[in-house]
């Protein structure tokens, strides 16, 4: 492990100037004529009251048989050393910047999940309160399975603060004790009860009277998450969903994998695990798990249309004879592979109209 040694203080570059005309011989006013300066601006850079510039480094150097560097390297230790004595000045910078590593402060002073200023002792505190530290310093411990695009990493600044703005949602309303047989017994009827998106608005209430609290918060800009289920200090547990692709089977397939991380005992407190994206399937041991749930929830047999693409005709009767909307199917299709995520787009329903954000 190696050190950076800092001096205790560094002298302006004049001192050596100075020091360096004593051994010479040479007086200031010598000086100044050899270097075709005014004897004001030569004893002001001997006593410090003023910089050496590039142009006026490169004619010491030519007049002490120096590099121009030398002088000019002298001259910004000097300023750095002046810089960093003032008290605060680095200090507020790296308190900033831890900032910025906790969590994407504009943006969130922007939604209003942060006050809108720059005072740091203000700043800190509403960070804290937000991701349940205690200070800076520390890290977010969640307890939570998130869907998200970059597995297998830590969670990123800013899928730490949607989180932990999920999380501080959800702690402000009011559920039932958990009752698992009950959330599964619900997680197989959801898409039976879903007809329309206007439907989605009934999803709270009828996560609340099986001791699951349902948020719903718009994505960070970069965040890449879908949904996350993570436990409140009284563990009670909380779902969120980002809407991040605004399509009706994709926001009730990630409730569903979500409840599903519940249903089979995923998340503890103390314990974090990951989930894929919605778009890849490369899931393994839990998250594929609950992947496979959510697909029989979702949709408990796989149509077969036998050869080729099915029409929106075929797709139609399929959910009627499910019981289901068509865009249940259609997501399960494209899922499969047997349709491409652009086919029958504009039949899948928009989500964000239909659901209460924050």
């Amino acid at each position: 492990m190696t050190s950076v040694m800092t001096p205790a203080e560094v002298f302006p570059p004049g001192e050596f100037l100075r020091d360096e005309l004593a051994e010479r011989g040479w007086t200031e006013a010598e000086f100044a004529d050899i270097l075709g300066r005014p004897a004001q601006a030569v004893s002001e850079i001997l006593n410090g009251k003023k910089e050496i510039t590039a142009e006026t480094a490169v004619a010491i150097g030519a007049a002490l048989g120096t590099s121009a560097e030398l002088w000019l390297n002298l001259q910004s230790a000097h300023r750095l050393y002046v810089v960093r004595s003032h008290p605060g000045a680095a200090t507020d910078v790296e308190r900033r910047a831890a900032l910025r590593g906790l969590v994407p402060v504009r943006e969130l002073q922007n939604r209003g999940w942060l006050p809108d200023t720059k005072n740091l002792d203000v700043l800190e505190p509403a960070v804290c309160r937000l991701l349940g530290i205690a200070t800076p310093a520390d890290r977010p411990t969640f307890s939570a399975a998130a869907r998200r695009t970059n597995l297998g990493t830590e969670f990123t600044p800013e899928q730490n603060a949607w989180t932990a703005r999920v999380r501080w949602q959800g702690q402000a309303q009011v559920s039932t004790p958990l009752d698992i047989a009950a959330l599964a017994s619900l997680a197989g009827e959801i898409t039976g009860r879903i007809h329309d998106p206007s439907n989605l608005a009934l999803l709270p209430g009828w996560l609340a009277e099986v001791g699951v609290v349902l948020v719903v918060e718009l994505a960070l800009k970069g965040s890449k998450i879908d949904g996350v289920v993570v436990l409140g200090d009284d563990s009670t547990p909380i779902i969120g969903l980002s809407t991040r692709y605004d399509r009706m089977d994709s926001l009730v397939f990630t409730l569903l994998h979500e409840i599903a991380h519940l249903v089979l005992g995923h998340v503890s407190p103390g314990d974090v695990r990951l989930d894929e994206n919605i778009m890849e399937d490369h899931a393994i041991g839990p998250e594929a798990e609950a992947n496979d749930r959510a697909a029989l929830w979702v949709l408990p047999e796989v149509p077969e249309f036998g050869p080729g693409k099915p029409t929106m005709p075929q797709i139609i009767r399929w959910a009627q004879a499910l019981g289901v909307h068509p865009c249940f199917v259609i997501g399960r299709l494209q899922r499969d592979g047997i349709l491409e995520w652009k086919d029958y787009r504009r039949s899948v329903p928009k989500v964000r109209p239909f659901m209460r954000i924050g």
